[in-house]
């Protein structure tokens, strides 16, 4: 930020507060984990990640209904944990 600022204002004198930032976690194949991980049984997960976390967690909220009322839906296999 700071250097951003200094970019477009370089005769500016300011001093930094604070400083927010935002942090993403990623899977190696881009997807979110979904559904229930082996090691904690009934629990169910919806890891959305990146800028698709607002998509994946409407989809993964439908996803994990079916899941709990016993008919896991195709797309519940490419979003499973160990894929």
């Amino acid at each position: 930020m700071e250097k951003t600022l200094k970019k477009y204002l370089p005769d500016s004198s300011f001093i930094e507060d604070f400083c927010w930032a935002g942090t993403f976690g990623e899977t190696k194949d881009g997807l979110p984990y979904i559904g229930m991980h082996p090691k904690y049984p009934g629990s169910y997960f919806l890891l959305g990640f990146g800028g698709n976390g607002i998509t994946f967690s409407v989809m993964g909220m439908e996803m994990i209904i079916e899941i709990m009322e016993g008919r896991p839906g195709i797309l519940s296999h490419f979003f499973r944990f160990g894929r």
